[in-house]
């Protein structure tokens, strides 16, 4: 079995108790990350995490609230005297801009600095990002206002799926990715380019077949939550939940 838990649940804007969107997924074997927002030793020692036990980091995005904590969980791990590489993995664009934003504080002043290792996805359909061991990472592109992928993480213990949308408009090959898994987490920021609304998502979930469909990335600021899961419920029979920081679930 593989845990997943939602480190952050907020659109750009985040509220009070919901940080940035971000997750941690834990196999048998490997720990990582799916973008990097606020505070990520922090959060992954308040979810039961041992920072020690993260192995890697995936980037959906280039957009700054998908990854501005990179920098801050560096430092930590440096300080905390973490001496084995972290494996950053993201589509061209967002690797180039991830690997500027850590060279901005001059870690090459950092004495023993553990430099991470580079990964490039060229992102097309069922593209690999990791095999591990204990668990099977793909992406397909999305429809964003930039280069985006969501991801499908398989659990090789259970079999069982669960893909991320990350940042998108409805798009087929979300659609495809998704088919037949076990939980979709869609986001639902709104109906405006490169987004989806929460009423699309459960679209999404229906047409994918999924299981389960949690709504993430939604306007925690100012906006009334049951009805997010009210439109994703008329349009998806299946079980609608909310993302709610520290909220997790094993597949």
């Amino acid at each position: 079995m593989a845990t997943l838990t939602f480190l952050g649940s907020s659109a750009a804007v985040p509220a009070v108790g919901h940080d940035n969107t971000y997750l941690a997924v834990e196999g048998e074997l490997s720990t990582l990350l799916i973008d990097c927002a606020g505070s990520p030793l922090l959060k992954l020692q308040l979810a039961g995490i041992e920072p020690s036990q993260l192995g890697y980091v995936v980037f959906s995005h280039r957009h700054p609230d998908h990854m501005y904590g990179f920098p801050i969980l560096m430092l930590g791990l440096w300080l905390l005297g973490q001496n084995t590489p972290l494996q950053i993995i993201a589509e061209p664009e967002s690797l180039h801009t991830v690997q500027a934003l850590l060279e901005l504080f001059r870690p090459d002043e950092w004495p023993g600095f553990c430099w991470p290792i580079y990964r490039k996805v060229e992102l097309q359909d069922q593209s690999i990002v990791l095999d591990l061991p204990d668990l099977l990472v793909t992406a397909c592109p999305t429809e964003h206002v930039v280069p985006s992928m969501a991801v499908k993480i398989i659990s090789k213990a259970s079999g069982r799926a669960t893909v991320y949308s990350s940042d998108t408009a409805p798009c087929p090959s979300l659609v495809r990715l998704a088919r037949g898994a076990d939980v979709l987490i869609h986001e639902a920021s709104g109906e405006f380019p490169g987004h989806s609304s929460a009423a699309q998502a459960g679209q999404v979930a229906a047409q994918a077949g999924v299981g389960k469909l949690y709504l993430i990335h939604y306007p925690a600021l100012g906006t009334h939550l049951n009805t997010l899961l009210a439109e994703a419920h008329k349009e998806f029979a299946g079980p609608v939940e909310l993302a709610r920081d520290f909220g997790t679930f094993e597949f």
